[in-house]
This record gives structure tokens, sequence and C-alpha cells, in this order.
């Protein structure tokens, strides 16, 4: 080696170069055989140990002279075993720079990633197969960094990504979802401080599920700044896709559609950070549904070309927005929610309570041009009974100058055909006009338009349905809260409302009118026409200036259970249709919004009719108004005060049933406040019969025909004080016709097996003619009425008694309805004598007397027919010939202390055209009370035909015997009532029983007991009352007189004779003192007026009865036992010339000779005695005595009978000592009465026929 060389080798420095090159290369080399090995060990330990997945590389190159590492086929493993792996990547570069060294942070020359490949998967909801790895990279690091550390620095060239892939597989939803042909590449990348200006260019490609993504960038993104720009183009992207993972809460479900999109960005961070939006967006083949499945929204294409979109100024700036073919439905739920809001407020129910989102500033959008072409619009309202179905076809629409919020008018014009499944046409319907957000104007043309759109709206209310035209021309415009809508002229053509045909519950009318285009129809109208019609808000004003109704043909009816037909038709609405709605009522109301006022300023109506059907009564209501015209003018409501009367004039005929029609017509004028109707009514005989069900009639009688008929004026006005009626003219009721109804009887309810008479005739005239009417009601004037003439001409009553035993008169009055638990019969026979104590009726409020003459009453061709189906065989009378006159009569109170003026009355006729009928005297019906001097006489009536009324009523029929009867009724001016009745039967005698008869009474009992020695009855029943006292009912009180004195004859013939002789009323019994059977003074008496009695009716026996009472006179037995012992002893001791015998009343108690014979008793009495201090008896006083014997007597078992035998033996003796024979007395069984019989000892008697 030459020496230079050693020397150089010996120099130091060169040897530590040497040893540093030496050393370089040996850790190169070192690091060339120990990184690989060393790197697999790391990623097969420690990394998959961090990883919690197994992590292997197939081959692993590395460089150190180049900082150059290069791994291939890197794959780590999926949480499963057995998978694929669930990251791989073919190969990995990484070209690391020394100048990392100094500036102390990573600078990369290049980073290539090629063939990555990506397998994720969502096993469940929520749930990944790469959650454990979310959670180990997510869990916080044990290092905290510095509060205030600089970010990592970084200097990145040429990153790039070739041939990317991604699979994801969702497994809830049965989806892969695949991403293709990635690849992206960014030249530089750097946070350096000296590379943040330069700009960076990112670009993106790739195929998501098919459809090709295109994208590019410019931008700063380490600069304050951020300046970037970007571009995105895709076309034909399927949403299908991805519509699972929308929001379940959305409103809406968009079912298909493909997406293509062109925009570019621009982002910008100054002070705020900006974001703008350009470009072109279409939507092809859209679908969208609401969330029950329902369609919503179709369209072929929307196109929108968007200058500027700027959310976070909240702008939006679009070109035009177009759509072609778009197909929207509006659907409202059974619920009546639309089926969007619906939706959207399930949504908004998981919004937790108690939060509040801050309101956001409005978007400001403008639209440049809005374009629609055939679209269509179909409206599915599920909230109806029956589903409505509308739709708008053929929709244009052009809109411009679009601005939200409106800040200046919008002008569009729009046009449609709508049609429905109930109408067939299509209509037209045009708009044009301009819109701010407080103003607009449009105006409305419709054509053709089918109010069969309206059945199933009409159909939630009303089950018939609406049919005709509608042709309308008008406008709405509005500013603010003030609109008005104006109707030029409306006409609605063939209007018809029926029911469907097969309507259970709204059936067909039943009433008849004629020239109906459908008999099933409940209202035509030929033609309505409505003309210059203005609507105001918020006045709440409408003006109409004319109506014209031609041809209205209208049924109504009502069924039997009392429902009108509106009321069947009545849809009913289910309670839930309402839940959750506040109803809107006056308290709800929080507006003073005034009142509606219309003015209407003429109406007319041309050829009207109405046929009219009542079931409701048990004789249906069937009339006919037809030929209806009506004229109206200055109609307004409400009505004001002051207003000008209504000029108004009707006419039309009514007729009904097989009736030719009457005629009526008003000429005049109504003004409604106050109300006031005057003018001039004409009509001529019109059918009155049918509306009887609607007047309170208290009479059970059915009006079969009355025609009436007027020709005069009246005049209605309302007063503050009450109204004022005026009518003047003639008036006449004709052709009347009255039947009697089916009745029951109003006291015992209906008797088994009686048939009620139905249909029998009961009052008939021909002619009942009032000339010169005048009626005048005023208020604080007595109500007048004045008839110069009535005549009644033809004239047919009848009476029936009922084979219940009722007279069809007394069943006329029906009876009121009083309150539950009070019987009619109660209220409509109230006792005659009020009961003591009861509260007084109350005072009736005063009123005016009307005032009412009448001028003189001819009464010609009466008859009055009798019929007795009570008894068998019926009985039959008839009043004929009827014929007399009442003159002219007042209700004119008379002077003070004066009679009322009477009107003569004349009445004569003939009964059973045998005994004559003769009324005459003086009568006032009006007056009050009423004023009558009246005297009535019928004359020998013979009894024989009358035999069925006796073997009904007693068992007996009438052998012979005549009736005469004279009655006279005066009521005098104070309301007292004077009657005199006088009934004189001649020779009246009774058969033998009649067997089977429904009654058996002592009637020949009867007779010996009213019958005089020559055999005449003569009974007169005076009667007296007041008829100001409500409860005075002359009719009861002479029935109750003839039956009690009948009755008292059979039941009480002592009464009866008690009566006539004045004496006491207790004839039928003879009273004894207890224990006693000796007659006292009292029943002397008694028994001397019935020895009388029968004396004078030889034709009577009597029977004697003795009564007893054995606990309650016990005592009075021993006391007259005691009295017997005494007066026995007081007889010996006069035997025996002790004394003097001694009359009855000297043994009272009390007197010497009593004592003595008492003393004498007492000591022969074997009893036990009070004794002295030498065993002889006391001497006691008088009660002592008397209280030891009592004590010591006993009383035999017979005692009582015997006493009441003794009774009935002294009774007989009397009487047989006052001249009765004794054949006519008996002797009945004694009676022993119990304990608790009532009354004093007595002896009972008994009368019968010999």
């Amino acid at each position: 080696m030459p020496l230079q060389a050693l020397s150089i080798i010996k120099n130091l420095w060169v040897r530590r170069v040497a040893w540093a090159v030496l050393a370089w290369l040996g850790f190169w080399a070192l690091a060339w055989a120990v990184v690989p090995p060393a790197l697999r060990h790391v990623l097969h330990t420690t990394v998959s140990e961090q990883l919690g997945r197994e992590l292997s590389v197939g081959k692993i190159d590395f460089k150190p002279w180049t900082l150059e590492l290069e791994l291939r086929d890197l794959r780590m493993a999926a949480e499963t075993s057995g998978k694929e792996p669930q990251v791989e990547i073919q190969r990995l570069y990484i070209d690391a720079e020394l100048q990392s060294l100094w500036r102390l942070a990573p600078v990369i020359d290049a980073l290539e990633i090629d063939g990555p490949t990506l397998r994720l998967a969502r096993t469940s909801a929520g749930q990944t197969d790469f959650d454990d790895l979310l959670k180990k990279f997510s869990a916080p690091s044990s290092a905290t960094a510095a509060p205030h550390a600089q970010p990592q620095r970084f200097s990145f060239y040429n990153i790039v990504v070739r041939d990317g892939a991604v699979d994801f597989g969702d497994a809830p939803q049965k989806r892969v979802h695949t991403v293709r042909g990635f690849s992206l590449s960014v030249p530089f990348l750097s946070n350096l401080p000296a590379d943040r200006t330069v700009e960076v260019a990112p670009h993106l490609a790739f195929q998501l599920n098919g459809t090709a993504f295109t994208t590019g960038a410019q931008s700063t993104p380490f600069l304050d700044s951020r300046d970037t720009e970007a571009t995105l183009q895709f076309k034909g992207l399927d949403l299908q896709s991805f519509l699972a993972y929308l929001p379940p809460d959305m409103p809406v479900r968009i079912e298909q559609g493909t997406l293509d999109a062109d925009l570019r960005m621009t982002f910008q961070k100054q002070s705020e950070p900006a974001l703008s939006v350009s470009g072109v967006v279409q939507v092809h083949g859209a679908r969208v549904r609401d969330r029950q499945g329902g369609p919503l929204l179709s369209f072929d294409l929307a196109t929108a070309k968007v200058v500027a979109l700027q959310p976070f100024q909240r702008k939006v700036h679009v070109a035009s927005l177009e759509w072609r073919g778009p197909h929207a439905t509006v659907r409202r739920d059974r619920e009546g929610r639309m089926a969007v809001l619906s939706g959207a407020a399930q949504g908004q129910g998981a919004t937790k309570a108690g939060t509040t989102a801050a309101p956001d500033a409005p978007w400001d959008v403008v639209v440049d041009r809005v374009v629609i072409n055939g679209g269509q619009v179909d409206w599915l309202d599920e909230g109806t009974a029956v589903p409505a179905r509308i739709s708008a076809r053929d929709l244009r629409v052009r809109a411009t100058r679009l601005a939200l919020p409106l800040t200046r008018p919008v002008q569009f014009t729009a046009d449609a055909q709508l049609s429905s499944e109930a109408g067939s046409d299509a209509a037209t319907l045009s708009l044009q006009g301009e819109v701010l957000a407080q103003s607009g104007r449009v105006a409305v043309s419709a054509r053709g338009w089918p109010l069969s759109m309206a059945r199933p709206y009409l159909a939630n209310l009303v089950q018939p349905q609406l049919d005709g035209t509608l042709d309308s021309d008008g406008g709405v415009a509005w500013n603010g809260s003030s609109w008005a809508a104006k109707i030029a002229k409306l006409s609605v053509d063939r209007a018809e409302w029926a029911c469907a045909p097969a309507g259970r519950d709204c059936p067909a009318g039943t009433a008849t009118v004629s020239g109906l285009r459908n008999n099933a129809a409940w209202a035509e109208i030929g033609r309505i026409e409505v003309e210059d019609a203005l609507i105001r808000m918020p006045q709440r004003t409408v003006a109409i200036a004319r109506v014209v109704t031609s041809q209205p043909k209208v049924r109504l009816e009502r069924t039997g259970d009392g429902r009108w037909m509106v009321e069947r038709w009545l849809t009913p609405v289910p309670d839930t249709a309402g839940k959750g709605r506040v109803p809107v009522t006056a308290a709800t109301r929080t507006d003073a919004a005034p009142g509606w006022s219309v003015q209407l300023a003429e109406v007319s109506v041309d050829g009207g009719a109405l046929a009219f059907n009542d079931a409701v009564k048990a004789q249906p209501v069937a009339v006919l108004l037809d030929t209806f015209q009506m004229r109206a003018k200055g109609l307004a409501w409400p009505v004001n005060a002051g207003a000008p009367p209504v000029s108004l004039s009707l006419s039309a005929r009514l007729g009904a049933g097989r009736t030719d029609p009457g005629n009526v017509a008003y000429e005049g004028t109504v003004q409604m406040t106050p109300l006031l109707a005057q003018g001039k009514v004409q009509a001529s005989r019109l059918p009155l019969h049918p509306f009887k069900p609607y007047v309170d009639n208290p009479l059970a009688v059915d009006v079969v025909r009355a025609l009436g008929s007027f020709n005069g004026e009246v005049r209605y006005a309302a007063q503050a004080d009450g109204p004022a009626v005026g009518v003047r003219g003639n008036a006449a009721l004709d052709d009347v016709r009255v039947r009697t109804l089916a009745v029951r009887p109003a006291a015992n309810g209906p008797v088994d097996g009686a048939a009620p008479i139905r249909g029998e005739e009961l009052l008939n005239w021909k002619s009942l003619a009032l000339q010169g009417v005048d009626f005048t009601l005023a208020p604080g004037k007595p109500t007048a009425l004045d008839v110069k003439e009535t005549a009644l001409s033809d004239f047919f009553a009848r009476i029936i008694v009922q084979p219940n035993g009722r007279i069809n008169l007394q069943d006329l009055a029906q009876p009121a309805q009083g309150p539950p638990g009070v019987s009619a019969t109660a209220e409509a026979s109230p006792d005659i004598t009020a009961a003591a104590g009861s509260t007084p009726p109350q005072a009736a409020k005063p009123s005016m007397t009307p005032v009412m003459r009448f001028g003189p009453v001819v009464l010609t061709g009466g008859s009055v027919r009798f019929t007795d189906s009570f008894v068998r065989p019926n009985y039959s009378a008839d009043l004929s010939e009827l014929n007399g006159r009442l003159g002219a009569f007042a209700s004119a109170p008379p002077a003070e202390g004066g009679e009322p003026a009477m009107a003569e009355l004349q009445l004569r006729g003939r009964a059973q055209g045998s005994a004559s009928l003769d009324i005459t005297g003086r009568l006032n019906p009006l007056a009050k009370p009423l004023a009558l001097d009246i005297q009535g006489r019928m004359r020998d009536l013979e009894l024989p035909p009358l035999s069925p009324y006796s073997i009904k009523y007693a068992g007996h029929g009438i052998e012979r015997g005549k009736l005469s009867m004279d009655v006279n009724y005066r009521v005098l001016p104070d309301g007292q009532l004077t009657a005199s009745n006088k009934l004189v039967l001649n020779q009246l005698r009774f058969g033998e029983p009649v067997e089977g008869a429904p009654a058996s009474l002592p009637v020949r009992l009867a007779v010996a007991l009213l019958a005089d020695r020559n055999g005449v009855i003569d009974v007169e029943l005076p009667i007296n009352g007041s008829l100001n006292d409500p409860q005075f009912r002359l009719g009861p009180v002479i029935f109750r007189a003839v039956g009690n004195l009948v009755m008292k004859a059979i039941t009480s013939p002592f009464s009866l004779l008690a009566g006539w002789m004045g004496g006491s009323s207790e004839l039928d019994r003879v009273n004894f003192a207890p224990g006693s059977a000796a007659l006292d003074d009292e029943a002397r008496k008694t028994l001397d007026n019935i020895g009388q009695a029968l004396s004078e009716r030889p034709g009577l026996n009597m029977t004697v009865a003795g009564h007893a009472q054995r606990e309650a006179e016990q005592e009075g037995w021993k006391r007259a036992a005691l009295q017997s012992r005494v007066a026995a002893q007081a007889r010996r001791m006069a035997a025996r010339g002790d004394q003097a015998p001694s009359e009855p009343q000297a043994l009272a108690p009390g007197l010497p000779q009593y004592a003595d014979s008492l003393k004498e008793v007492y000591r022969r009495a074997d009893m036990a005695k009070p004794r002295n201090l030498v065993g002889m008896a006391k001497d006691l006083s008088v009660p002592e005595m008397e209280a030891l014997l009592l004590a010591d007597m006993a009383i035999p078992d017979d005692a009582m009978r015997e006493l009441a035998q003794a009774r009935a033996v002294a009774v007989r003796d009397y009487l047989a000592g006052r001249q009765v024979a004794l054949g006519r007395l008996f002797v009945g069984a004694p009676k022993i009465d119990s304990e608790s019989a009532n009354g004093a000892p007595h002896a009972e008697l008994t009368l019968s026929t010999r």
C-alpha cells in the first residue's frame, strides 16, 4: 500500500468517516434485512391485538436508501371467522422523503393504493360488523393533548387510489350496495406554512350501484378563506335503492324515480360562510305515496334551473320550474285529516315534550317562471259517507314573477276540466288573476258544473242525491282581511234532489206531483237564476239584484213515527268524527264581527207545486198546492225599523184527495219591522178538513169534510203590547161532515167484548153562512166579533149509548195530558165537593171580556138520532122536524142591577114520532154566567119499549107505565142556577125476574117504598148551584140525585123512610144499654116511627135480630144481674111485710130502699167477707158491698145469647103493641159480635116484601 494511502487511512477523520459510511451501510443492510420481518411481526401481533382482528400481509419490500415501502396482499380478517376478509389491499406504496427529518413532519412524495376492497355489512338495526373497531378507535386516548397544541403538520404528494371497490350488505333491508371503479387523485395536500396557498385539485370518480359519478374541485383548505369550487355530475341515479334509509316518520314515501344533476358549487369563508349551488336538476318518472300507501304525486319530468341556492343565506333563485304530466292525489282520511298532514303529525309526535325549536328566518325564494302542462289533480275524500272523487284534468298553469314572501304581484292563469264519478260530463274551470301577500284578485268562470259533485259531502248530512248543472261568471278580490265576491250571473238548470233507487232509509216520496222528470225525486227546479250578487267581508253583506225560480216542485212528508223526511235522511255522525275538535259556539267566539245582512231587490216563483203528506196522525194528511205564483220586491234581512214594506202577491190552488181544489190569493204589502201585513184575501171552497190534526181539537171527532170560503180584507200588525188583527168580509163553512173516532172508556178502560164505535155520523150540515163578519183584535181593547146574520140549514146530530154504557158525547172531550201518576179520569171528572182544607184554586189572570154580537140565527131542517147499544136488543129513537129561531144576542154586560139581554128561543119537534117536544124560553149563550130561562115539556112517553133498560139494570121487564116530564132551568145574573125536574111515572109495574139478566135488583121493594097508595111515583128534583163554582156540573148532579134516590130505596130503605118522616137516620137499629134488654125512651121513639111507616106500607115485612158482645158486656151483664137480685130481694121483703112494695126507680143506687135490699143480698151471699175481731161480718158501704158481690158473680156460658134473644123479643113485642100485625114481624137468630165490633149493643131491623 503506498505511503500516502496509509497516511490517509491512519488519519483520524478519515477513519471516522469510513466507520460512519460503514455504519450507515450496515444500518441500511440491517434495516433492509430486519424491517420487513419486524413489520410483519408487528402487524401480526401488536396491530392485530389492537384491532382485535387478524391482520396478514403477503410481501413486504423496504428500501431504506430511498425510504420506499411496499406492502402487498394486505388483509384484515372479518369479525366472524370463515368469511371473506373485511379489508383487502392489493398494493400499498409509500415513498417518504428524508426532508421529513429536518421538517419534523412527514413528507410523502407518493402514496398509492391499488385495488382496495372494503366489505361492510349491517347485521341488524343499529348494528354492523365493524362496531368493534369503531368502539376501539372512538375510545379516548390516555394521552391528553395540550390546550393550545399545534395540529400535526404534513405534506403529501401524488395521492392516488386506483380501482377501489366497496360492498355494503344491508341484511335488514336485504340489499347490497356496491361501489366500483373508485379512483381518487390528489396531486398535492400540505399544511406546511410554505404550502398553504397552493390549490388542492382533487378528482374523484366512481360508480354507485351502476351510476357513474364524476366530481372535480379546486380548493385551498388550509387558508382561512377556504375558497372552494366543485362540480358534480351524475345521470340516472335510481332513488329506489336508497328509499329504505329515509326517516320512517316521514309523511310521504318515495316509491320510484331517477335523478339527474349537473351542479356547480362554490364555497367561501369570510366573516360568514357562503355556499352557492347552481345548475340543473331533473327528476324522471317520480312516484310518491303517503304513509298509508295511497298515491300522492307522480310526474313524467320535473326540471329546475337553479341560478343560485344559498342555504346559509336562506335564498333560492330559480330561473324556471317546469312540470310535465304531474298527477297529484290529495286525500282526506276517514278521520277528516289530510293524508300527508296525518303522517307529519305522527312524525312530530316523536319530538320531546317541552322542547321548542328556535324560529328560523324565512327563505327568500324567487322563481322567474312556473309552467305546468298536462297536469291532473285528483281529490279523494274518504271522510265522507260516500268517498268523494273529483278530478281536474288537462291542467295548465302559467305563473310569472313568483317570489316568496310575496312582495310583488304574481300573475297567473289556470284552466282545467273537472269531472267526478257521479257526473259523466266534464266541467270547465278558468282562473286568471294576480296575487300578493295581502291582496289579490281572481276572475272565475265555470261552465257545465254538475251539482252531483257535491253528493258525497251532502251524503254526510242527508241521503238524497243532488243533480243539475251550474254556470257562473264572477270573481274574488281581497286586501288584507277584507274581501269581496262578485257573481255577475249564476244559473242552475234542471236541479233535482232524489234518493238513490236502493235507499232503505231514503225511499221515494209518495206525495203525487204532476210533471216530475224523475218520479223518485223529492224536489225539482226547472231553473234558478241569480243576477248581480255581491258578498263583502268582513262587513258580512250580501246584495242580490234578482232571483228567479221557475217550475219548482217539492214533496214534503212526515212518517207515522213523527219524523219528517229530512230526519230520516240525516246521516248519523260517528262519535269519533269530532274527536279533538272544539265546536265554535257563542261562548268560545272571541271576535265581535257584525251579523250578516242580505238585500234582495226582487224574487219571484213561477209555476210552483208542493205535495204534502203527513202520516203522524191516525188519518194521514195529503194536500197539493199547485200553480203557485209569487212576486216580492224589496226584501232585506235583518229588517231595520222603518224599512219600506215589501210588495207581495201570492196565488195558488189547494186540493186534497178527490175534493175539487179551492183557490186562494193574497195581494198586499208586508212590513217586517214592526211586522205589518195588510191586503185582500180571496178564498173559495178551500178544503179545511185535511188540516184537522194540526188544530188543538178538544173533541174526539173526525171532521170528514169542511170547505171554507172568505172574501174580504185582512190586517195584522205586531205591536209592543200585542198583535192587532182585523178581518172584514163574508165567511162560509159548507158541506161539513163530522164523525166520531174510535174511543176508549175514560173511567175504567176498555170493556171486555165491547167493540168501539168507529166512523159513526155525529154532526152534519149543508151550509153555515156568516154574513157581515167584522173581527177586531187590538191590544188594550176587548176583542170584538160582529156577525150580521147566521144561517144553519139541513143539520143532523146523533147521540149514541155505546156498548160500554157511555154516551158518545161523554167521550168527545178528550182527557188532558196531566202529570205522571194522575189519571185522565181524575182530571176529567173532579169531585163536586172540594175536600176540606184543600188549597183553593189560584185566581185566573184577569183578561178583557170579548165583545161579540150576533144577528138572528135561523135553524131549518134539523134532526137528532138516538141509539142505545148498551142494552140488548138495542134501542133507537129519533128527534125530527126540528125547526126554530134564535133572536139576536150579544155578549155586552147588562146595566148595573139589570138582567142581560136575552134572545127568544123557539124549537119544536117530535120524539119517536109519538111524544111531543116543545122547548121555549129565552137565552143568551154569550152571557157569563150563561143567561137562560127555558122550559121543556114531553108528554106521554110509553115505558114498555124501555124494557131493555129495566132488564139491563134491574133484571125485570116493564109491563106497563107512562112517563111525562117537565123541566125548567133558570140562571140568575149572579150565576145562581135554579132548576126543577119533575118526573111522573104512572102505574109502573115490573114483571117477573128475567133469567140470565146482567143484574137482578129488588125493584119491587123500591116500588113499594116509592109509590103511593094509588101507584103513582111522583119525583121532583130541585137543583140549586152556582155556575161560578168551577167544580159545579149540572149533568152529574141530576143523574146523581136520581141514582141516589133509587139506590137508597134498595140499599138503605130505612134512611129513605127517615128522610120522609123527619126522624133519625138510623131507623135500622135499636140501641140498648150494655148487659140490658130494656128499651129506653130513645128506642121507643124510633120504634114508634117505624111502626107508623109499616102501617102505611102494608106490603112490607120486618125481621128483628138481637146482637150482644161477649167481652164488652160482661160488666154490664153482672150489674144487670145484681140489679135483678136486688129487685128480687126487695120483692121478697115486701112479701114478708118488712116494707111496702117499691117502684123500679126507687131501687136506683143511692136510695135508702136500694141500700137495704143490697145489704140483705150481701148478708145472704155465700162468699168470703171481711170480719171484725170477734169473727162477725163487718158492716160495709154500698159501693164496697157492690164490688164484693160483682167480683164473686159468675157468668153462665149462654148468658150473652139469651141477652141477644131477649132484645129481639123486646123490639117485636113493642111493635106488636103499636098495631103492627104480629104476622109481619119475625125474630131472627141472635148474633154474638166479636170483641172488635164497633157501636153500642143493639137489635138490627131489615125490611122485605110480603
